[in-house]
């Protein structure tokens, strides 16, 4: 249901009286820098959703000072408030004077876009630009074997065209010293709620969100929603954006358009949004019609896009999503075509004496061209077999299946800890609840654990890893098999929580959005921070596969187990 609009006067209002909250501790933690007559820095940003926001800095003496100046200055440039949709207000309230040479080796030591720190260049703060514009503007250079640094092209063209000021003196950078600052921020759109966004930590400058059903149902839906609009009139995708400069990522990729289909399919059924699932079967037409090979009773995809390529990974990843699409929908117009490409699978990538696959077939002959390409491929395939097997019971999908699960087994796959197959060792074990084969799961999923808890990049595929091996746990159980002593359930389901929040930072909400050039674009959907924030369909498809995962086997759970105690 769409929330009510408000009047823009009264979302300022609602925010004013919220900074209110924030003026003496600003104050007070400021006073060292400004000596006897303390001042309040704010800087104000406003955006209309479908451009960057416009930001204005006031300083003064008091909240209300420095409030006038900055939203006065905001409406000279754009005076029509029913374009102010998205407001953002930061309060300075910490400052730290540096060197230019320190804050550069500072840089040196973090991640392209882990720097968290507003930077002044001069001590009235009128050049004070936001953590988020910086990363807005791709502000950070990371050239190949030089540390990190700024680019200060890029920040006097913004300085000029966004802030309408003067272009910093080319001596910036011989400057005494700079002036780093941290914010209290707050954040409304027009429905006039006042979100007082974190300070500190991962998800500095994103509101807070407690991991309850309704707010994973958001995430999900809003990602699912972000691919819909992606796809195109012919069924292919937009497959990404450089959100800075809303550079359109020009590469394609066969497999990623097909698991992009089947994430639409999990976030259709996890949030009952038809508007996501009918969609679906234009983005499955598509690869049939323009990447079909068809070999007597198999069939193969083929990655024209990639020299024609006939990859293990496509192939299986078609045949989850028609397997998905079938079983959801009850409708079984791919059917047949799903079991042409896994007929294609277990002729022509599986060796029926090893049980290893090849994984890169040439287009045009057939023949083998990689025998390893990723590691990813193995599980995609073996799940695959066993989905399509739950649908139409053929004996020769569980078999393939098994002899490949065998091969992981003797090579010790698990050394991989790759989410697929943890995929695939708990569909398999729901078949054969063998100890070798739990075993195999278990030391795949939780051999990474101290890793996976404190990688600081958001990287969704963790989330998948953990929460298949929660549900193999949960096999065990049901099928009488005791959990060896060294696995720790408490330590799975800590991480799982501890990454279902840390991937959430990675969410393009508006109050991050809105600093980059076509906001309402990439609103809704995850990005890589340190790949420039990068926003890829295949990346948003693992965001929305572990949230319906962790929606459906730990949330709702904990909900309907809370409902009980109440009871």
């Amino acid at each position: 249901m769409t929330k009510l609009q408000v009047p823009t006067e009264r979302v300022l209002a609602n925010l004013r009286q919220a900074a209110a909250t924030l003026e003496g501790e600003a104050l007070d933690a400021t006073s060292s820098h400004f000596g006897r007559k303390p001042k309040l820095v704010l800087i104000a940003s406003v955006s209309d959703a479908r451009t960057r926001a416009i930001c204005a800095t006031g300083v003064g003496n008091s909240l209300d000072t420095a409030w006038r100046a900055a939203i006065a200055h905001l409406r000279k440039r754009i005076p029509d408030e029913n374009r102010w949709r998205w407001i953002k207000i930061d309060v300075l309230h910490s400052i730290r004077v540096a060197t230019p040479p320190e804050v550069l080796a500072e840089l040196s030591g973090r991640r392209r876009n882990y720097f968290r720190h507003g930077i002044a260049f001069d001590p009235n703060f009128n050049t004070a630009l936001l953590e988020q514009e910086l990363n807005g503007i791709a502000a950070w250079v990371c050239d190949a074997g030089r540390p990190l640094g700024l680019n200060f092209e890029r920040i006097n063209r913004y300085l000029q065209t966004s802030r309408k000021q003067p272009p910093l003196s080319s001596g910036v950078q011989q400057l005494p010293a700079w002036y780093l600052f941290d914010t209290k921020s707050l954040f409304s759109d027009r429905t006039g709620e006042v979100r007082i966004l974190a300070d500190c930590g991962f998800g500095q400058g994103l509101r807070a969100a407690p991991m309850v059903a309704d707010e994973i149902e958001n995430l999900i839906d809003n990602a699912g929603m972000y691919l819909t609009r992606q796809m195109r009139d012919d069924g292919s995708f937009v497959y990404g954006y450089f959100p800075a400069y809303d550079a359109v990522i020009p590469t394609y990729n066969i497999l990623r358009h097909c698991g992009t289909l089947y994430a639409m399919l999990e976030a259709w059924e996890a949030t009952g949004n038809g508007e996501i699932g009918r969609h679906v079967p234009r983005g499955i037409d598509q690869v049939l019609r323009t990447a079909m090979r068809r070999d007597g009773e198999r069939l193969f995809v083929v990655d024209h896009a990639n020299h024609g390529e006939i990859k293990l990974g496509a192939q299986a990843v078609l045949v989850l999503t028609i397997a998905k699409f079938a079983s959801l929908t009850r409708d079984a117009r791919y059917l047949p075509v799903g079991r042409a490409l896994a007929k294609g699978i277990v002729d022509r990538f599986l060796d029926a004496a090893s049980g290893a696959f090849v994984h890169v077939l040439q287009g045009d002959t057939l023949t083998v061209k990689d025998r390893f390409r990723i590691v990813f491929y193995d599980g995609e395939a073996v799940l695959a077999l066993l989905r399509l097997h739950e649908i139409d019971r053929d004996p020769l999908w569980l078999t393939s299946a098994i002899k490949a699960f065998e091969h992981f087994i003797r090579t010790d796959h698990w050394k991989h800890h790759d989410h697929w197959l943890a995929y695939c060792a708990n569909e398999i074990t729901r078949y054969h609840p063998e100890q070798r084969y739990f075993e195999f799961g278990l030391k795949n999923g939780f051999g990474n654990l101290p890793f996976i808890r404190e990688r600081e990049t958001a990287y969704p595929t963790f989330l998948e890893l953990l929460m298949a091996t929660l549900l193999l746990v949960d096999t065990m159980k049901t099928t009488g098999n005791p959990l060896p002593p060294p696995f720790d359930v408490r330590a799975l389901v800590e991480a799982i929580d501890h990454r279902a929040e840390h991937q959430r930072f990675a969410c393009f909400y508006p109050e991050i959005a809105m600093y980059f050039k076509a906001p309402q674009k990439i609103a809704g959907s995850f990005f890589s921070r340190h790949h420039a924030f990068r926003v890829r369909i295949d990346d948003v498809e693992h965001f929305i596969s572990g949230y319906c995962l962790y929606l459906h086997n730990v949330v709702r759970i904990r909900r309907r187990m809370a409902r009980q105690r109440e009871t």
